[in-house]
């Protein structure tokens, strides 16, 4: 029973947190479910996909497709309740999840047959048919194993040469740490570019500059966008070519065939750079 309320619960905040409300029949209204962490020390992740999402469905132009931006929680546990509210909402047809909770087994399950795409790598993998990973399969052979998934602190602490993933990547890495000359990051986002940057701050009055994500969670919107126009937006997914800021983009098994590896490190002033890739 507990487990039901809570449920139903969700349901009722995912109906009231509903984000740029459309203004076309109700009874054509399309949703794209955005899960991710928007509350704490990861909140960054989340509104940097916020905001590229916001830019997408701006630019598509069609006012029947709305964002429903959901907190993760700030759990494993909490993410995968919540994709199971999403999966139960009969409107999501779509989701995009980022940060290591969202990309988690259990919340890849709880999504059940939706569509799924996952913006990063976040030492996770596709777990079924419909999840999509929107990086390369190659970037766990070239980022540095760790025992664990690293929060940002430990990443900031870490004292030896590193090649880290989207945690590095934070905007706030480099003010935590000390030794951002030893920090490779390898990612397959590419950088935004001024006419991006300039599209994406246009979308609100005090709109942050855009993260390293923010061009791959462009694109995964608009991959979304297309396959709401299918009556099986699944397989939409699964054979379309999408041309996008980071390049062609088709999955296989869950993956981005040929996904680029972009690799970056700080300069002086804190900002990510493109950096040749790291000699072995």
């Amino acid at each position: 029973m507990i487990g039901r309320t809570y449920t139903l619960l969700c349901l009722f905040l995912l109906t009231i947190m509903t984000v740029g409300c459309s203004a076309g029949n109700a009874n054509s209204i399309q949703r794209i479910a955005l899960l991710a962490p928007f509350e704490g020390r990861y909140s960054e992740i989340g509104y940097d996909a916020y905001y590229s999402a916001r830019l997408a469905i701006k630019e598509h132009g069609d006012d029947s497709i709305e964002l429903l931006a959901i907190d993760d929680g700030g759990s494993s546990a909490s993410a995968a309740e919540r994709a199971k509210a999403l999966s139960a909402d009969p409107l999501v047809k779509v989701a995009i999840i980022l940060g290591s909770h969202a990309a988690q087994p259990e919340a890849q399950k709880a999504f059940g047959e939706l569509p799924v795409i996952i913006v990063g790598q976040w030492q996770a993998k596709p777990t079924s048919k419909n999840i999509y990973m929107l990086a390369s399969n190659q970037l766990a052979s070239v980022l540095t194993p760790f025992d664990h998934t690293l929060n940002v602190n430990e990443a900031a602490e870490l004292q030896s040469p590193v090649v880290g993933g989207e945690v590095f990547a934070l905007m706030q890495f480099p003010l935590l740490s000390k030794n951002t000359e030893k920090i490779t990051i390898a990612s397959s986002a590419s950088l935004p570019d001024a006419d991006f940057r300039q599209r994406y701050l246009s979308t609100g009055q005090y709109v942050p500059d855009p993260g390293l994500l923010a061009t791959l969670s462009y694109d995964a919107t608009t991959i979304a966008i297309n396959a709401l126009k299918s009556n099986t937006p699944n397989q939409q997914i699964a054979l379309e070519t999408y041309n996008g800021i980071n390049g062609s983009i088709h999955f296989v098994d869950g993956y981005w065939v040929e996904a680029p590896i972009n690799y970056y490190r700080y300069n002086s002033e804190g900002k990510l750079t493109p950096e040749d890739p790291p000699v072995k």
